[in-house]
C-alpha cells in the first residue's frame, strides 16, 4: 500500500521548491533558504524525480550527471542525492521506485554507472549497490606522516584549475571512480580557489599536488588537506614530503588517503575517523559499463584475456539480468546477450566489485556473489586494468 489519495512520480517543477527544501529540512535538517540555497536547488528541479501522495510530496532522488574514471577509460555515470522521505511516508517503498526510474533514465542518456553515498549502506545494498573503499580519513600529527621529499612540488597561485588540473587529470586517470571534474552540478575548482583569509595553500608538480588549509581551532594550529594526487612514486613522495615540512608548525592534521596507501595501511589503527560516509557504486547498465573496459595491464600493456560467457543477477534492474557474451580487447570489450550456459555467474554487486578493483573474485565468492570457473571470473577482474577505487572528498556530492 502507498497510502491515501492518489500516487504521481514525476520530476519537480519550480511550483515544487518550497515543499523540496521543507521535505530537505525535515529529512537533514537544511539548507536554509538564502538566495544562493534558492538558486542551488531551483538548478536541481528538472533533474529531481518526486513521489506525491494525494499531491504531498513524500519522496525525492535527484540525479546528478558525471563524468568519471574506470579502469583508464572515461564513462558517463549518475550520482543520486537528496533521497529523502517525509516520515509519514516512509517504508512504503517510495525511494526505491524513484530510484528505478531514475536508474532507467540514467541509461537512457548512457550511463553505465551510479554511484551515492549512503545513509545507511545496507538499505541500497538490496538494490544493487555495493560498498566500494575509496579512502579512509585520518587524524594525526604531522610527525606521523612519512617525511618526502618536498622540494619536487612548487607553489601555485591564481586560479586553482590553472595549476592543479593537469596533474590532476593525470593523477585520476590511475584510479577508478575518480571525477573527471568536467561534467557536474558544480565546479570543484572553484572550491579549491578558498576566499581570501582563508589560508588555503597549492603546491603542484607534473605528477602530484595537493590542495590544503591551515586554521586555528580551540586555539590549535591545525591543517585540513582538502585534496591530493599523485600519478607515480615521486609524486607520492613529494606529496608526504610537502605535508611533512609542515611538522613543528600545525599540531594536527586530518586528511583523506586512498585506502591503498600505505600510510592509510599504517595509520588506521588509532588515527583513523569514524562515522564519513562511504562511496557505493552499482552498474546501472551492463552493456554501457563493460563495453568500454579493456584487456590492458596497469600500464596499458594488451593481455589475451580469453571471451567468457557471464550470468549476471540483477532483480532490481531487469535489463541487466541474464547471460552476456563477453570478448574483451585491446580497444574495448564486445558484450551482447546471449543463450549460452555460462562460465560463471555474479551477483550485480559482485561484478561493480570486481571491475572496479575494489575486491577480488575470492572476496565476491565470500559474500555469495560468486559462482562458477574462477578463469572467467579472473578475466572479469582483469578488466579493472589495475586501477582501485578513490573519489575524493571534495568530489562529494
Amino acid at each position: 500500500m502507498s497510502g491515501p489519495g492518489p500516487l504521481v512520480d514525476r520530476a519537480l517543477t519550480p511550483d515544487d521548491l518550497d515543499a523540496y527544501l521543507r521535505l530537505r529540512e525535515t529529512t537533514f535538517g537544511y539548507p536554509g533558504r538564502s538566495d544562493e540555497v534558492l538558486a542551488a536547488f531551483t538548478a536541481r528541479l528538472p533533474r529531481t524525480l518526486g513521489a506525491f501522495v494525494a499531491g504531498e510530496l513524500a519522496s525525492t532522488v535527484t540525479r546528478h550527471d558525471y563524468r568519471i574514471h574506470v579502469a583508464g577509460t572515461t564513462v558517463a555515470a549518475g550520482g543520486f542525492g537528496s533521497i529523502s522521505t517525509a516520515p509519514e511516508h516512509r517504508r512504503r517503498g517510495h525511494v526505491a521506485r524513484l530510484m528505478h526510474a531514475s536508474l532507467a533514465a540514467g541509461r537512457d542518456e548512457g550511463q553505465g554507472w551510479n554511484l551515492l553515498y549512503p545513509f545507511d549502506a545496507a538499505f541500497y545494498a538490496r538494490y544493487g549497490w555495493a560498498s566500494v573503499p575509496t579512502g579512509v580519513l585520518l587524524e594525526l600529527t604531522p610527525e606521523h606522516l612519512p617525511s618526502g621529499t618536498p622540494r619536487h612540488l612548487r607553489r601555485v597561485d591564481g586560479p586553482a584549475a590553472a595549476g592543479l588540473a593537469a596533474p590532476y587529470a593525470r593523477a585520476a586517470a590511475s584510479r577508478t571512480f575518480a571525477d573527471t571534474r568536467n561534467v557536474g552540478p558544480w565546479d570543484v575548482w572553484q572550491e579549491l580557489d578558498g576566499a581570501p583569509g582563508e589560508g588555503l595553500l597549492r603546491y603542484a608538480s607534473d605528477s602530484a599536488f595537493v590542495a590544503l588549509r591551515l586554521r586555528y581551532v580551540d586555539g590549535e594550529p591545525r591543517m585540513e588537506v582538502i585534496d591530493l594526487g599523485w600519478s607515480d612514486a615521486a609524486g607520492r613522495d613529494a606529496v608526504w614530503g610537502t605535508l611533512a615540512g609542515f611538522r613543528g608548525h600545525v599540531a594536527r592534521v586530518r586528511i583523506h588517503v586512498p585506502w591503498d596507501d600505505p600510510v592509510a595501511l599504517d595509520r588506521v589503527r588509532g588515527h583513523a575517523v569514524t562515522g564519513h560516509a562511504g562511496l557505493m557504486a552499482r552498474v546501472a547498465d551492463v552493456v554501457l559499463a563493460l563495453s568500454p573496459l579493456r584487456s590492458v595491464a596497469d600500464d596499458d600493456t594488451p593481455l589475451d584475456l580469453p571471451p567468457l560467457h557471464l550470468r549476471v543477477v540483477d532483480p532490481f534492474a531487469a535489463w541487466n539480468d541474464g547471460v552476456w557474451r563477453l570478448v574483451p580487447g585491446p580497444t574495448g570489450t564486445s558484450v551482447t546477450p546471449s543463450r549460452s550456459t555460462p562460465d560463471a555467474t555474479l551477483d550485480v554487486r559482485g561484478l561493480a566489485l570486481l571491475v572496479s578493483g575494489a575486491g577480488a573474485p575470492l572476496n565476491a565468492r565470500r559474500a555469495g556473489w560468486a559462482d562458477g570457473s574462477g578463469r572467467a571470473l579472473a578475466t572479469v577482474a582483469a578488466l579493472s586494468a589495475g586501477r582501485r577505487p578513490y573519489r575524493s572528498l571534495v568530489d562529494a556530492f
